[in-house]
């Protein structure tokens, strides 16, 4: 089945279309010249007949004045010339009475055996009947009469004689005719089969040259499909098919460029699109996904299938939008969405594309996660009315005793002496709380450390003689154990001893009088790892997580009654972090707490922190 079919599509082809139409012109025009020809050689044979009675006829100068029947008679059967002509084996000529039709004299061998069949076949002639009736005086008609014993052409004209008018008959047989007639068409048909054989041979020759460049076209452009565009086509002429050949070269040439420029964007596009941080979801008209790109699924984790529609997207987003309002009522979208999705804060923008007709046909959902922000612009409130509160307290302590000092109290000294101490703390604290924030700006807006080498065990120690006094003013035990032959650090001396001022000096405001606080130095792995351990009062588990964060006290009444501020850990992670490290916390309540600082041995820190 395969290869017929590949047979009739092979007899398909213009190659062979074009040498069908070859063998098939010259089968006509045979043909043509065959009938034309045989037609011809008729009219000749009857022409030839015809012309040899008439001259020799004349010859007998037959006068209708002196000659009757019998004298005619006599001329035409003894005058051996018009005898040669109308008698013979294939030939004869009949006399008949015009007014009676009765056969007078017949040469024809048929007429002495049988003279009602003869009649009867004679009188199948239109010639005969044409000249009889009198409708014409010469019956010269070409076409042959046919009868029982074959066909014959013939010839009848009136003759007027002395005793009246006479119709001379003459016939001659058509088999020699039709003898020369098949010898000729035999030639016909042999010169037919050898000329439609040449036709095909030369249509196949001369279609080639026409189909090869159009075949070596149409495999160019299958390969072209296929993403090929390895080769040109070699020119062979300047004619149509040279000019389409080179049109088809520059064609491919320029296709292959488009196309590349083509991948290039779509490679760039996709690039950016995978590596973008926003998500970025496409719909088509119907709301059906034609896109998502990674980001998407990180934003979304995960929680939205392949087979997803835009009116089942805007319904989990709560967003009161489906694709009918867009596509069909062309309804203006809103700039964005601010919508909260499972744990996370989004904002959604809408931007419908649309297609050649600008004719909507589809839509684009860019997703971006806002949730650390929202975070941050929540921190930023809080770390506002934080500020806003710490500096309120003092102030307005300072502002109620000065006030009662300006009524008179300054006269009274004792009471003078006892609000101007007051008045000192709550400076005292508004100046800790202001170098704080002075120095979380300087983090947030980025510092350059100043680093330098520096032996962890010596400044961790001169930390702790730093603190001995206000441990031992609280009965405290403050006890140092550091490993031997700690590494020596790259750092910035002045920062790291901040962040480790802050954790021990923590531990001892929030542990209780006769308490114990261990500060630890050892090496684990890449790291230095400093642990500040106390048993205080300690954090709840849910608070734990919080503590590094800007103004979060656990007990805020008692934080300001130790003078703090609120913002010694979250300096404390701040300066970990830049020097490349990191700061944790365990606790259990009632029982103690351990923060430890890790500091990185061979890994440089960072030179610049970057603003959250």
């Amino acid at each position: 089945m395969g290869k017929f079919i590949h047979k009739y599509a092979f007899f398909r082809s213009i190659q062979w279309r074009l040498a069908v139409i070859l063998i098939l012109i010259t089968f006509v025009l045979m043909t043509v010249v065959w009938v034309f020809l045989n037609m011809q050689v008729e009219r000749i044979f009857y022409s030839d007949f015809r012309d040899n009675i008439d001259i020799n006829y004349k010859e007998l100068g037959i006068n209708k004045d002196t000659v009757d029947k019998d004298g005619l008679l006599s001329s035409l059967q003894s005058n051996p010339v018009i005898s040669g002509v109308i008698r013979g084996e294939d030939r004869s000529f009949t006399v008949l009475d015009k007014f009676t039709g009765e056969i007078v004299y017949s040469s024809d061998p048929l007429y002495q055996a049988d003279k009602v069949r003869f009649r009867n076949q004679i009188f199948k002639s239109e010639n005969l009947i044409s000249v009889l009736s009198g409708e014409k005086i010469i019956g010269d008609n070409q076409d042959y009469t046919r009868t029982d014993n074959g066909a014959f052409y013939d010839y009848a004209f009136l003759e007027s004689l002395k005793d009246g008018d006479y119709i001379l008959f003459f016939k001659y047989d058509r088999q020699k005719a039709l003898n020369v007639l098949n010898r000729f068409t035999e030639v016909i048909f042999w010169s037919l089969l050898g000329s439609v054989f040449s036709a095909l041979v030369i249509g196949l020759i001369l279609s080639r040259t026409i189909t090869k460049p159009i075949y070596d076209i149409m495999h160019k452009a299958e390969k072209i499909t296929d993403g090929e565009f390895g080769y040109e086509l070699e020119v062979k002429s300047e004619d149509e098919l040279g000019k389409l050949t080179n049109t088809f070269n520059f064609m491919s040439a320029r296709l292959k460029k488009t196309l590349s420029e083509i991948t290039s964007e779509k490679k760039k596009i996709e690039t950016i699109l995978n590596y973008m941080t926003d998500g970025i979801i496409a719909f088509d008209r119907d709301g059906q996904l034609i896109h998502k790109n990674p980001a998407s699924q990180v934003i979304l984790n995960g929680g939205q299938s392949r087979d997803m529609t835009f009116d089942e997207f805007m319904e989990s987003l709560e967003i009161p939008l489906n694709i009918v309002q867009i596509t069909g009522k062309s309804v203006v979208l809103e700039p964005q969405y601010k919508v909260s999705y499972q744990d996370k804060f989004l904002r959604v923008k809408l931007a419908p594309f649309t297609d050649e007709n600008n004719n909507i046909d589809g839509i684009i959902t860019v997703l971006q996660d806002i949730t650390e922000e929202q975070k941050l612009d929540t921190m930023r409130r809080e770390f506002v009315a934080n500020v806003s509160h710490e500096l309120r307290t003092p102030l307005t302590s300072v502002k109620s005793y000065t006030e009662t000092l300006l009524d008179g109290a300054l006269q009274e000294p004792s009471i003078a002496k006892n609000f101007l101490d007051v008045i000192n703390e709550e400076t005292d604290r508004m100046t800790r709380l202001v170098k704080d924030l002075l120095t979380l700006s300087q983090h947030d807006g980025g510092i350059k450390l100043n680093l330098e080498d520096i032996s962890i065990s010596e400044l961790i120690s001169s930390c702790v003689e730093r603190l001995r006094r206000e441990a031992d003013s609280k009965n405290q035990q403050l006890v140092l154990n550091v490993k031997n032959n700690l590494p020596i650090i790259s750092g910035d001396r002045y920062r790291i001893d901040q962040l480790l001022i802050n954790i021990i000096g923590n531990a001892i405001k929030y542990t209780p009088e006769k308490g114990r606080i261990q500060v630890k130095a050892y090496t684990e792995k890449d790291n230095i790892v400093i642990c500040v351990e106390d048993n205080g009062i300690g954090i709840p588990e849910d608070d734990l997580s919080r503590i590094f964060e800007r103004f979060y006290r656990v007990d805020k009444a008692r934080s300001r009654q130790l003078g703090g501020t609120g913002l010694g850990l979250a300096i404390a992670k701040e300066i970990a972090v830049l020097h490349g490290g990191n700061i944790s916390a365990k606790s259990k309540l009632g029982k103690g707490t351990q923060i430890y600082v890790e500091l990185p041995i061979r890994q440089r820190p960072k030179q610049q922190l970057i603003a959250n």
